[in-house]
């Protein structure tokens, strides 16, 4: 299978002239794991990022299926416990970190999770080494503990958030001053993501591992099957669908199953109990998401919390698929869809949030528009992520912070 990757022998994205001569920075991220996930690829992002820019990336955490592809991007890839929300385990992590920094000579702790937003905070006060962290979540807050422990994420020097919806509620919950954030849309490979790009045989192969059949239209939903994701709420559509007469259809889960969930065993139940197996595969985690992209007639995503721009979105429409996405989400801020523009310029259709019944409606009219229509939709969506979410434009923010915050004078 194939997970793209920049060749980095011939970087296809220039460096900018005012950054050829500026001082060489050396950025130590804090994530909690390498397992492929969201919060893995950004980091994977902005060690390319980074690497790109003559800078030195270090990652540290507890390691994964992604660490060769860091190590591959240029990072010096470390392995702590930092996924660990121990307070005993997270002052050792913290005291490690403050070690790791000084001999790193380190300019900037950045971390990805709250976890270790917490022993980057703790490190901070021993190495005097700036923190910050991307916010990419809308945290539930059910009680004050857990407010608390969700704030650590706005106690650094800066806060990093992938869109201008989520910075507007961090300044709101936090009373986080609005320079202190950072707005830094994600990047997608815009090459590697590439329709133009998929191997016949590849797409076959996933096609005959998936049980798809030429005639069977696909709707796909990539990521984690955990609760704030909401999967099953696609399978309550698929039996709309169903009900609906609607005939040769597929809805595909390709994401991992978290381990100590039960939730994900739940989806699998509720499946059953509708009679969906004719309808519905649980494939796992699927490394050449090219193939996938190019199998799906829609890419779904189901979450109902706020996060940040959810990455499967972006991908499926720069691989020209339309895209039904909750409204829970940042709106036109990840896709263009009515409210906000006009239905023959949207890439992709809103739904309200957590309603299977509005959620199968969608996925109908999509259906019925037919494969031209989709094209053309799949179309404007490709242009929309050229223009929004390149490479290069995450990279100038990106490092601009990074500058920023790593000459800013030590506070006494």
């Amino acid at each position: 299978m194939r997970l793209p990757h920049p060749d980095f022998k011939n970087p296809a994205v220039a460096i900018p002239a005012n950054q050829l001569h500026e001082r060489p920075l050396t950025v130590v991220q804090v994530v909690p794991d390498l397992q492929p996930s969201g919060t893995v690829h950004h980091a994977l992002e902005i060690a390319e990022a980074l690497s790109r820019a003559k800078h030195r990336p270090v990652i540290v955490s507890e390691g994964g299926r992604m660490e060769a592809a860091a190590e591959r991007l240029g990072a010096t890839v470390i392995k702590l416990p930092v996924a660990s929300k121990n307070p005993t385990q997270m002052v050792a992590n913290a005291r490690k970190l403050a070690e790791l920094s000084r001999d790193l000579s380190a300019d900037v702790l950045h971390a990805q999770g709250r976890a270790p937003a917490w022993s980057c905070l703790v490190a901070n006060k021993i190495s005097r080494v700036p923190f910050i962290a991307t916010y990419d979540g809308s945290f539930s807050e059910r009680n004050p503990l857990k407010r608390l422990y969700n704030s650590v994420m706005v106690r650094g020097a800066r806060v990093i958030a992938p869109g201008e919806r989520l910075a507007k509620m961090i300044e709101e919950r936090y009373g986080t001053a609005r320079e202190k954030i950072s707005v830094v849309p994600h990047a997608i490979d815009f090459e590697a993501f590439n329709p133009a790009h998929v191997d016949p045989l590849e797409r076959a192969l996933l096609a005959n591992q998936w049980g798809v059949a030429p005639k069977d239209r696909v709707i796909l939903l990539p990521g984690r099957l955990s609760r704030p994701k909401a999967p099953h709420l696609l399978v309550e559509a698929a039996a709309r669908l169903r009900e609906a007469g609607l005939k040769d259809f597929i809805c595909i889960f390709a994401g991992e199953h978290p381990e100590r969930s039960g939730y994900a065993g739940d989806v699998w139940d509720r499946m059953h109990q509708l009679g969906l197996s004719s309808h519905v595969r649980f494939v796992g985690h699927t490394e050449d998401m090219v193939s996938a992209y190019s199998l799906a007639d829609i890419v779904v995503c189901t979450s109902v919390s706020q996060g940040g721009h959810r990455r499967a979105v972006l991908e499926a429409q720069a691989m020209g698929v339309p895209v039904a996405v909750s409204d829970s989400e940042n709106g036109d801020e990840i896709v263009r869809a009515a409210p906000y523009i006009s239905e023959a310029r949207a890439t992709g259709v809103l739904y309200r949030s957590g309603d299977s019944a509005e959620l199968a409606q969608t996925l109908f009219k999509l259906l019925a528009m037919g494969a031209a229509s989709r094209r053309a939709m799949g179309v404007r969506g490709r242009e929309w992520i050229a223009s929004h979410f390149s490479k290069e434009s995450f990279a100038e923010r990106l490092l601009a912070v990074y500058r920023e915050v790593a000459n800013k004078p030590v506070a006494s």
